[in-house]
């Protein structure tokens, strides 16, 4: 069974994330410059939107950001010969 780690930082994973998130941030973007205006519900909707389509995006984002340091981290001990 797949550690936590492994889990958040699957390559695969963390990118169909990271694209998931930026297209609900793009609806999200899209209600708020499209609709929002015509009432008040629409406008929080497009902000809450917005909001979660961020933290899906970034959340994979970072998930990539860490499998790529320790990828580097791991790289640096192999050059050095293991010290």
């Amino acid at each position: 069974m797949p550690s936590v780690r492994e889990h958040l930082t699957d390559p695969l994973r963390c990118w169909r994330r990271f694209t998931a998130g930026l297209v609900v941030f793009v609806a999200g973007a899209g209600l708020l410059l499209g609709v929002a205006q015509y009432h008040i519900v629409l406008y929080w909707l497009a902000l809450g939107t917005l909001l979660i389509g961020f933290v899906l995006a970034m959340s994979g984002y970072l998930g990539l950001f860490i499998q790529r340091f320790s990828g580097l981290n791991e790289a640096k001990k192999r050059s050095r010969g293991g010290n």
